[in-house]
């Protein structure tokens, strides 16, 4: 049996298990032979095959990035695709190989920032994530990002409030800390009751350096 034949469409599941197992699966055998069988779908005519094959592929870029960083431009470029499945899910993907790639991603940051400002909510969360872990990667572009992202954290909707917080504030500076903080205080009264408890830890821990 190829590897392709063991996507969830070819399997007849509906579910994404046979997807994650096999990802894990190659990611753990770090067989690039078949993750390029994988790849090789990845555009393929068949919606759900071409879904389930990048499903794949950024299951592995969650155990292994570097595993999958070959195929950077080929996410960048489903980013434009009409099938929101495919943006986020590349979205998803470019976030992955952020953490060993950035000055690569770094080069698409428009892109990525236009996404996070029309994208599904799906897509704007990794596309901060991408931006994020670039920065994580390489501390050169921190002053590049951070007015983007300090915007971003005011702009939030209550909802989503304290998960951004908690994301954007891996990579805050200690010097920078005192405005962050100041944004979340006003952010504060507008989250729910159990949102409010952890962004109130959250606070506390920043405002102590820990």
């Amino acid at each position: 049996m190829s590897y392709i034949e063991k996507i969830s469409y070819h399997l007849g599941e509906r579910s994404e298990v046979p997807n994650q197992v096999l990802a894990r699966d190659l990611a753990n055998m770090k067989n690039i032979e078949a993750i390029e069988e994988i790849h090789s779908y990845l555009f393929d005519k068949n919606k759900s095959i071409a879904s389930d094959c990048l499903k794949v592929l950024y299951e592995i870029g969650y155990i292994d990035p570097t595993l999958i960083s070959i195929y950077l431009n080929d996410f960048i470029g489903l980013l434009n695709s009409k099938n929101n499945r495919m943006v986020w899910g590349s979205m998803i993907a470019i976030a992955n190989i952020s953490n060993v790639l950035p000055d690569n991603v770094y080069k698409t940051k428009d892109l990525i920032k236009h996404k996070i400002e029309t994208g599904t909510t799906i897509t704007q969360v990794w596309g901060i994530y991408a931006l994020v872990n670039t920065v994580s990667a390489n501390q050169i572009y921190y002053g590049e990002f951070r007015d983007y992202l300090f915007k971003l954290q005011k702009e939030c909707r209550p909802i989503d409030f304290t998960k951004r917080a908690v994301t954007i504030s891996q990579v805050v500076v200690s010097d920078d800390l005192p405005e962050f903080i100041q944004i979340l205080n006003e952010g504060l009264p507008k989250v729910s009751s159990s949102a409010s408890k952890k962004l109130t830890r959250l606070i506390k821990k920043l405002e102590s350096g820990k």
